[in-house]
């Protein structure tokens, strides 16, 4: 398969595997009345589906280093399938809610990562790069497909319809990967798992990317999983509506990154590395900070800034996935693949509850000031890879 198609079918596998990606945050604000939730617990909630990610990844990938991503891929994609299925017809409150998204997780673990660990594996560099860099950015486009298509079933029937919908999504797109992508490759000297990580972690700077990369995504995936209940909030405080549905404007928030992050990743190979990712962390940081201080201002600058703080939150996500794969050692690509996903998606986990444990604290969802300590906590997430990139200078030059 030539290189554009292969890319093509990654990415189109990709987004119809993430289509419960984010199916709960549509839902979200139905939810906490109909199952009577605190901010708190709809945070765990919103984060249970990175819980089994952050659970499966340290098992999953780095089994594509012993035996065939696919294999791992198909088994994945059925749970994922189920999942849907489950939170659609057995979701009755917060605990049935965590342990479906908690198998979505794991569905989207072994089938994100061991497709990029397949298509890295029959590729040389740039292409390497490049491939890497579109297929992590096209992440975002699931994401959106995954608010988008959840809040319109949502609106046009119940919120179990958003549910039923990813799960026929990502049923697709297991077929598709199934027959298109490739197998992948086995280690020609395959090692234990444990001598794959103890490998993996002494390379210093694939770690001290993956250490920035957590607070990429605790900044990223806090915003995914709040931007809908905060999009709520400011219609309801202001008596009056965007001109889009808060689904839909939380769709353009997660779309308008993707440009962003295959600009960036082709801007890796043209430019210095480091000057790249720490001018879009720092921009991502004071957009964020923006965004805190203007919580309560009028519709049309809260929904502009919304886009905009999509577009540099999430621009960053390619090059930093194109550089852990790049920087990786081949014979422990999976393993090193495994702990970048579990560190950055850990920070998903942890960012998501303290965004609700803030709200919770600080005066509740309805409350514009609570929001303000919320988007803080929230770009905090850049503040940390500015710092922990500033810590590893030499490691990551």
């Amino acid at each position: 398969m030539s290189f554009p198609n292969l890319v093509f079918v990654s990415c189109l596998t990709l987004v119809l595997n993430t289509m419960a990606f984010m199916t709960i945050t549509p839902v979200l604000p139905t939810l906490l009345e109909e199952w009577k939730l605190t901010e708190t617990e709809a945070g765990l909630l919103g984060g249970a589906f990175f819980i089994g990610y952050v659970a499966a990844v340290p098992i999953l990938v780095p089994l594509t280093d012993r035996i065939l991503p696919k294999k791992v891929y198909f088994i994945s994609g059925v749970i994922g399938t189920i999942s849907c299925f489950g939170f659609a017809f057995l979701g009755e409150g917060l605990w049935s809610g965590i342990f479906f998204r908690i198998l979505t997780g794991i569905g989207v673990a072994g089938t994100y990562m061991p497709a990029l660990k397949a298509m890295a594996d029959d590729l040389e560099e740039p292409y390497r790069t490049r491939a890497a860099s579109y297929y992590t950015s096209v992440y975002a486009v699931g994401t959106a497909a995954s608010i988008l298509v959840g809040g319109l079933f949502a609106d046009w029937l119940d919120w179990r319809w958003s549910f039923i919908a990813a799960g026929i999504g990502i049923l697709l797109g297991l077929v598709i990967g199934c027959l298109a992508l490739p197998n992948g490759k086995i280690s020609s000297n395959p090692i234990s798992q444990s001598v794959a990580f103890r490998k993996a972690l002494k390379n210093r700077a694939a770690m001290a990317n993956i250490r920035a990369y957590f607070g990429h995504l605790w900044e990223v995936f806090s915003n995914r999983v709040w931007i809908v209940a905060f999009l709520v909030m400011a219609e309801a405080n202001r008596g009056e509506k965007f001109t889009l549905t808060a689904a839909g404007l939380a769709t353009l928030v997660a779309l308008a990154g993707v440009p962003a992050s295959m600009w960036c990743g082709e801007a890796l190979l043209r430019f210095n590395r480091n000057k790249v990712l720490n001018l879009i962390m720092l921009s991502s940081l004071l957009i964020g900070i923006i965004v805190a201080l203007t919580t309560a201002a009028p519709l049309w600058i809260v929904g502009s800034l919304a886009i905009l703080y999509g577009v540099v939150t999430y621009a960053d996500t390619g090059p930093l996935n194109s550089t852990t794969v790049s920087l990786a050692e081949p014979d422990v690509r999976g393993a090193t693949m495994a702990i970048h996903a579990c560190v950055g998606f850990g920070g998903g986990v942890l960012g998501a509850l303290a965004i609700g444990a803030t709200l919770q604290l600080t005066g509740g969802i309805n409350s514009p000031d609570a929001w303000r300590f919320g988007f803080l906590v929230m770009a905090s997430g850049s503040a940390f890879g500015l710092f922990v990139r500033w810590r590893a200078k030499r490691a990551v030059s």
